[in-house]
């Protein structure tokens, strides 16, 4: 007889055969309810040890519901579509998978990057169209002695660091939970994001999306940054307060945007971002590789297997449930740990996180 049992739910993937493995390999029983109806499928949650989800949002009613709940794993490095707060009062830890396409959406940022500095889209076009010009109408500049934000120094922006090494650049960045000891041996200034911004020739971001993150760059962020700057997200989509971002390309505040991620996903069919000259789009797959695919899916299942035979899970979203477990003195923090537990500290002592935010 299984001793626990696994749901996934609401993935979209073609397959779990490699959960499945991992799973039953361990001694539990797994069930993909992702082709169910969603009572169904939700039902079925109910007596599970662990639930795998992508895309269900894990609210306070469903977290209820969970009467044998250990954890819930999140397949991704953004866990907002669970409520932390609910889990941890239940009891139930919360999973997640904090760098498993840390290389993928580092060089898919760079790549965003390339593309609005050398004016690729506009470039193809042209020639698409049948077109040649021997000197082209858009404007470019040397990458070389320019200055490069990253606005977060997670996994993901250590990793964009690394990648910029020998490309002649300065290299900010703004982070209120990375020590200078760190960003000094990655070859980058640790500043104020306001400083950032009015220096930056080109901004990336890479910050989770978070109530106080929300809209962290809109028309004040706008404001201050250099004429003709160019912005990159592939972090979160609510990270940019599009209206802003769109005034801001319309009175030439800013040069080009590439984005990965948006407000609504999937992007609206009607948005004028689709059509922007000065925008380059891909429909947030950042994070994909053959590679990173299988590493997320394999660690997804690993993590629930620990927590239903007794271990704890590498990545905890909510260390604070392992106080009301009793297991703190257990578990090791990773890096992505240590910046969630900076910041639960932080809004303990002030009761508001204080960002080094744009006033």
């Amino acid at each position: 007889m299984p001793r626990f049992k696994v749901v996934a739910i609401k993935h979209r993937y073609p397959s779990t055969e490699c959960e499945r493995a991992i799973v039953t390999g361990a001694g539990g029983d797994f069930v993909d309810a992702d082709g169910m109806p969603l009572d169904e499928a939700l039902s079925c949650c109910e007596d599970a040890d662990a639930i795998l989800v992508r895309w269900l949002q894990v609210g306070v009613e469903l977290i209820r519901r969970l009467h044998r709940c250990k954890i819930i794993v999140r397949y991704g490095v953004g866990y907002d579509n669970v409520d932390l707060r609910a889990a941890t009062d239940a009891g139930i830890l919360v999973g997640y998978v904090p760098s498993y396409c840390s290389d993928e959406v580092a060089t898919h940022a760079l790549a965003l990057l390339l593309a609005c500095a050398r004016n690729l889209i506009p470039a193809h076009r042209r020639l698409a169209s049948g077109g040649w010009e021997p000197n082209p109408p858009e404007r470019a500049f040397r990458m070389a002695g320019r200055t490069i934000g990253l606005v977060g120094l997670g996994n993901i922006g250590r990793t964009v660091a690394r990648k910029l090494r020998g490309w002649g650049v300065r290299l900010l960045a703004s982070d209120p939970y990375v020590e200078q000891e760190t960003a000094q041996m990655l070859g980058v200034e640790l500043v104020k994001l306001e400083k950032l911004l009015q220096h930056a020739d080109f901004v990336s971001l890479h910050v989770p999306f978070l109530p106080e993150t929300r809209h962290l760059i809109g028309s004040r962020a706008f404001e201050l940054m250099k004429p003709g700057a160019i912005l990159v997200n592939t972090s979160r989509g609510p990270v940019v307060d599009t209206k802003a971002l769109l005034d801001a390309l319309e009175q030439g505040k800013v040069g080009s945007v590439g984005l990965d991620v948006f407000e609504t996903e999937p992007l609206e069919s009607d948005s004028p971002l689709r059509s922007h000259p000065r925008v380059v789009l891909t429909d947030h797959y950042a994070w994909y590789s053959e590679e990173s695919l299988q590493e997320l899916r394999t660690t997804a299942a690993q993590e629930a297997v620990r927590a239903c035979t007794g271990r704890l899970p590498i990545s905890i979203a909510n260390p604070e449930v392992l106080h009301r477990l009793g297991r703190a003195e257990e578990w090791t923090p990773t890096y992505a740990a240590r910046w969630q537990m900076k910041r639960l500290q932080q809004l303990r002592r002030t009761g508001v996180l204080q960002q080094d935010d744009i006033k």
